[in-house]
């Protein structure tokens, strides 16, 4: 994160010289400055006064106060093993309609969010995500995928990365991910209903 915002002001108006795009710019980092401070305000609410936010507003006061906790281990499966029961399920989850969103199946078995692979049936079927639990299980099982083992998927280049994406038919999947409920929809009740764990 920036520590130093009049700094990136001063070096907005050297790179965007142009007037109308650096009010547009600055109005952007302005909005962006703004929104940070407060869901770094929000990250430090007591249950009690955090259930009372928005949806949006909830859901990423609990992420950025879960993902700092995970972010202090070596690793995120260290990380979250730190964690409430259901903040766990909800970082899981979270991780890996992240992944999913970004990328698709492929990119979250890639990254090292595919530490957390072993966790994620249990996470989706906590959170209530069962057509999603359905989908990951019967991929991995017909496809003879190991949850536990996924050092085969390690990439350390793109011409790496793209020989995964031929190994196994993630476009199915991805199209048929995409076509479920989004697992946020099914996080927010969560939160709400857990509110003591985050």
């Amino acid at each position: 994160m920036f520590t130093n915002i009049d700094t990136i002001k001063k070096a907005l108006r050297t790179i965007v010289p142009n007037e109308k795009e650096y009010e547009k710019a600055l109005y952007e980092l302005t909005h962006w400055e703004e929104q940070s401070k407060k869901q770094r305000s929000n990250q430090e609410l007591p249950p009690e006064e955090l259930i009372a936010l928005p949806d949006g507003e909830l859901y990423a006061a609990v992420w950025n106060r879960t993902d700092e906790k995970v972010e202090q281990a070596v690793t995120d499966r260290e990380g979250v093993a730190t964690l409430p029961r259901a903040a766990q399920a909800f970082c899981v989850a979270y991780y890996y309609e992240m992944e999913m969103e970004n990328g698709g199946l492929c990119q979250y078995f890639v990254n090292s969010s595919r530490e957390l692979a072993p966790l994620l049936p249990a996470a989706l079927d906590e959170i209530g995500a069962a057509d999603h639990k359905t989908l990951f299980d019967a991929f991995v099982r017909d496809n003879g995928i190991d949850v536990n083992d996924l050092s085969s998927f390690i990439s350390d280049d793109m011409e790496g990365y793209l020989a995964q994406t031929e190994r196994y038919p993630f476009d199915d999947f991805d199209n048929a991910f995409y076509a479920l409920k989004p697992i946020q929809e099914y996080l927010i009740p969560y939160i709400r209903a857990h509110i003591s764990e985050f």
